[in-house]
């Protein structure tokens, strides 16, 4: 059973490839090579590049170095296929997902992080679809407007459903809903639009209920869409960040869908009634000025792929990093499309490993 484990990570070894990632013939592997390689994030993920031979020596020593440091911080958090997980056999403990025993060990099915729950002992895989918790702030998009609701993708086994009663309505009174609400239901969201949200409930039937009650809530316009795999976004205090020195906003929603906008100021009651009181020439300069300049566009494509940029290298994509990336872009001049050149992957690979070996020398 053992080397059918082994043999399902089996891959073809090409020498003329351009590919970076380097992959095992089916049989018996050392297990210290597995964890090695198998480990690299741009193994696990097939990192596709046109690699010169020097940049492919370049980004394996990275990873190399990134591996060694990431083993030595946490050596039994992250496992892949065939890895035995550390368990304490005197006490009980449950088998969950992503695991099996193998030889009287507990060994992982799939690669991801161990999580534990009390006597639950599971594998959460790193490549599944979005597993909401409440309270996650999430970025969807409109796909049916319904009777009292609106139901919307985030990525999630099923359609969120947002009700009329669990949103502000745009003249931001605090009232029960009318029949004349449920009417202009497509004046606030319609199909397609891009709506930012928070994760209320779940139902009996496993169905996702949002809200967005808060003026940081609602439909996002001006910007770019970006999906990501889930698990690249971490849970923190913040998920909406304002880039004053670009005048951008940038909300990273939990379920991957990640929004780089122009920057709008959050409204309450107040600001809205003093909104009401101002002459019509104030109005109608508003609307002509509602396109987006062309600095505030490049540098929202510039945010974008950096973030491209770190999904790709299976980086974790937080707020220090995207700077730190697009910072080191704008250092050296690259134009904005060469950023998703292959160069600049391994610029930005090298500098993650520089950045945490830092760190780790400044904590000894």
């Amino acid at each position: 059973m053992g080397g059918n484990l082994i043999a399902a990570l089996g891959f073809r070894v090409s020498s003329s490839s351009s590919l970076p990632f380097f992959c095992f013939t089916g049989g018996v592997t050392p297990k210290s090579s597995l964890c090695r390689v198998a480990d690299n994030k741009d193994k696990m993920r097939g990192l596709k590049l046109p690699l010169s031979q020097t940049q492919r020596v370049r980004l394996q020593r990275a990873f190399e170095k990134l591996q060694s440091l990431s083993a030595k911080a946490n050596s039994d958090a992250s496992v892949t296929v065939a890895d035995a997980i550390p368990v304490n056999y005197e006490d009980a403990f449950l088998k969950g997902y992503g695991t099996t025993d193998l030889n009287g060990e507990l060994v992982a099915t799939v690669c991801g992080v161990v999580e534990r729950v009390n006597k639950l002992v599971y594998v959460r895989a790193l490549r599944a679809r979005y597993k909401p918790e409440v309270g996650d702030v999430v970025v969807g998009r409109v796909v049916e407007v319904a009777q009292k609701r609106w139901r919307l993708e985030i990525n999630f086994s099923q359609d969120a459903v947002l009700m009329l009663s669990s949103m502000n309505m745009p003249d931001g009174i605090q009232r029960r809903r009318t029949a004349l609400d449920e009417l202009n239901m497509r004046s606030i969201f319609e199909e397609n639009d891009i709506v930012c949200a928070e994760v209320r409930n779940f139902q009996h039937d496993g169905s996702l209920q949002l809200q967005a009650r808060s003026q940081k809530y609602g439909k996002l316009e001006k910007g770019q869409l970006l999906i990501i795999d889930p698990y690249l976004v971490r849970k923190s205090k913040q998920h909406f960040h304002h880039l004053e020195q670009f005048g951008i906003d940038l909300i990273l929603g939990r379920n991957g869908y990640i929004w780089i906008g122009e920057h709008v100021e959050a409204r309450d009651s107040m600001v809205i009634d003093q909104a009401k009181s101002i002459d019509q020439s104030t109005v109608v300069e508003g609307i002509n000025r509602a396109y987006t300049p062309l600095e505030m566009r490049q540098n929202i494509c510039r945010i974008a792929n950096a973030i491209r940029v770190l999904t790709i290298l299976g980086f974790n994509v937080d707020l220090n990093l995207i700077m730190e990336t697009v910072e080191l872009s704008s250092s050296l001049k690259i134009d904005i499309h060469d950023m998703l050149g292959s160069e600049f992957h391994v610029l930005v690979a090298e500098m993650e490993a520089e950045r945490r070996s830092l760190t780790t020398k400044r904590k000894r």
